[in-house]
């Protein structure tokens, strides 16, 4: 690909990205793409070779807590502009990451560590300390990683929600023992979207932190109300013995280039860190970086989730559903009825969302999308739930 031909391909995808192109930008991706991977030889590539990226035509897709506005176009600038060069393992920018976290956080580089998605560091974690021992959690939860850690022969204990759909903090304290070895929190909780009170949590920390590490999933922490009352990072500043947990894959629209970071104690971080396997990528680095400054799109895609959230709660509500208060990108509510025979017939509309999860057979998730399709969302939900 010569100089012209590169330099017309990188302008292209610029215009893709910042949309000022009409055309399918899932089309008009492809097509750049393969311009910039090797041309006339690329074009050759079968169909579902970026088929992660693909949604099928006319789908409404409310099932897997993605931000359809992300990535942050200024990050995507950036990242068109170093795709050339990825042929190289990258460089500097994995520091140059780290310290935006250091630096925000007031942390030292030995509490911050990076993972290929914050599931990196959450399984890693699971393996590490669960060969020491029992690990605790909720019993509904968001459990991708414990999952992955039964099947490699580590045991979890499982405490259930309180009535009023909660986590509950004293009775997982009082089952904490010396066969215990981690405690896992997801805070706010997903599926529920519900966020642990600060001052209880932080309680809660400081009476077990001698006892037992801590970890605190906060995936959803710059959609809460209050997202520094409710994270833990200020104990981590003081040197608790938790860790906490961060994706790029919400907020930050970037679910498909696998970019998390930890905060933690030291001895907690160096112990992950030494479990971690996947290195994160180059793109992602780069993406994460520059999207981690633009307090623009921040800001813009924490506005679209919270409409999002209010009509979809509205939407509910309409139909005699009160939903879970939440504060993140998704809501879950009792619709009264079998959730999976629901998300089937939803699914048939082309609108997907969520099914059962154990044990809340008639609880149905959905996450947020454009405010377009969310009105979609609201016409074939009133349909499939009418009958």
């Amino acid at each position: 690909m010569d100089n012209g031909t590169e330099a017309a391909s990188l302008q292209s995808l610029r215009d893709v990205l910042s949309g000022r192109r009409e055309r399918s930008p899932v089309v008009d991706r492809r097509q750049v793409l393969q311009g910039l991977l090797g041309g006339a030889a690329a074009l050759a590539l079968p169909r579902l070779a970026l088929g992660q990226v693909e949604i099928p035509p006319g789908q409404i897709r409310l099932m897997f807590n993605e931000n359809p506005y992300g990535p942050s176009p200024k990050a995507l600038t950036e990242v068109a502009k170093i795709l050339p060069m990825t042929a190289y393992y990258p460089g500097e920018i994995e520091n140059d990451l780290m310290s935006l976290f250091i630096e925000r956080h007031s942390l030292d580089r030995d509490q911050v560590f990076l993972a290929s998605g914050s599931n990196e560091g959450l399984q890693a974690a699971m393996m590490a300390f669960g060969k020491r021992g029992k690990v605790i959690s909720p019993a509904l939860t968001y459990s991708d990683h414990l999952l992955y850690a039964e099947k490699l022969g580590v045991e979890v204990q499982r405490i259930p929600l309180r009535d009023d759909m909660a986590i509950d903090l004293e009775a997982m304290a009082r089952v904490v023992d010396d066969s215990v070895s981690l405690i896992y929190l997801c805070n706010p909780n997903n599926p529920t979207g519900m966020a642990i009170d600060g001052d209880e949590l932080r309680s809660f920390c400081r009476e077990l932190e001698g006892r037992v590490p801590i970890l605190i999933d906060e995936a959803y922490n710059e959609l809460t109300d209050n997202p520094d009352y409710t994270s833990m990072v200020d104990l981590v500043r003081g040197g608790a013995n938790i860790l906490i947990t961060r994706t790029f894959s919400k907020i930050f629209g970037m679910a498909g280039l696998r970019v998390g970071y930890g905060m933690g104690h030291p001895d907690i971080v160096s112990v992950v860190k030494d479990n971690v396997m996947a290195w994160p990528n180059g793109v992602g680095l780069y993406a994460a970086y520059h999207s981690y400054l633009d307090d623009d799109f921040i800001a813009f895609s924490r506005e679209k989730v919270l409409q999002g959230r209010k009509m979809v709660n509205a939407t509910f509500r309409r139909h005699g559903i009160e939903p879970l208060p939440s504060q993140t990108s998704f809501v879950y509510a009792d619709i009264g009825r079998n959730a999976d025979t629901f998300e089937a017939a939803m699914a048939a509309r082309n609108v997907r969302i969520r099914g059962a999860y154990e044990g809340y057979d008639t609880f149905s998730r959905v996450s947020m999308g454009r405010l377009e399709e969310l009105k979609i969302f609201d016409r074939v939900f009133s349909e499939v739930f009418k009958g």
